[in-house]
């Protein structure tokens, strides 16, 4: 009679080999990670600049993005609406509704001055949201229309006494900024996801 012993099949030789790949495989991402890595540069604010992320209330930052989409009604409008016909079109923050008085309960003037079309909105709660300005430049096409694609677009906010944010004699940025009016500025880059030290 013959015996043999029969040892259980051991785990030990394909867990090494497991660990082993697993080894490789993080090895090899991480080097992935450095090859592809690049250095992004972020773009400093200017001293008339505003960063639309970090610098603006809630409030402002709702009147900032309807001051937005508004700009695109107005360069699609054949001629340049006054702010009684876009608030009749119910455009924010045109438009008087319940969240115009939450967001500073802005009056809006129109003036225009060549290609140059002004909106300004003085505020009634100064504490909530400060005064802000549409400034849309639209370049006239040989049939004397604005192109969509030739229309610039810029906000201005006014951080003081709202007697003081007034209509300024001229619409020209050099102008905005003497006056005490800082641009609104949206940066995307990393910190737009992740808070920078």
């Amino acid at each position: 009679m013959t015996v043999q012993a029969i040892r259980p099949a051991g785990a030990g030789h394909e867990t090494r080999v497991v660990l082993a790949v697993c080894i490789i495989i993080v090895m090899l991402a991480t080097l992935t990670i450095v090859l592809r890595t690049t250095q992004t540069t972020v773009a400093q604010v200017q001293a008339h600049q505003v960063d639309a992320r970090h610098g603006l209330t809630a409030a402002e930052q709702g009147v900032y993005a309807d001051l937005l989409v508004a700009a695109d009604e107005i360069g699609l409008a054949p001629t340049v609406p006054d702010v009684n016909e876009l608030a009749t079109q119910m455009i924010p923050p045109f438009a008087t509704d319940v969240a115009t008085a939450r967001r500073g309960g802005h009056e809006w003037h129109m003036k225009q001055d060549g290609a140059i079309a002004a909106y300004i909105g003085v505020t009634h709660q100064p504490d909530t949201a400060s005064s802000m300005l549409l400034r849309v430049t639209r370049s006239p096409d040989a049939d004397g229309h604005a192109a969509p694609d030739s229309r610039q677009t810029q906000v201005w906010l006014y951080k003081g006494a709202q007697a003081q944010a007034q209509m300024p004699a001229t619409l020209d940025p050099g102008s905005l900024v003497q006056a005490g009016w800082q641009e609104i500025v949206s940066q995307f880059d990393v910190g737009a996801t992740r808070h920078q030290p």
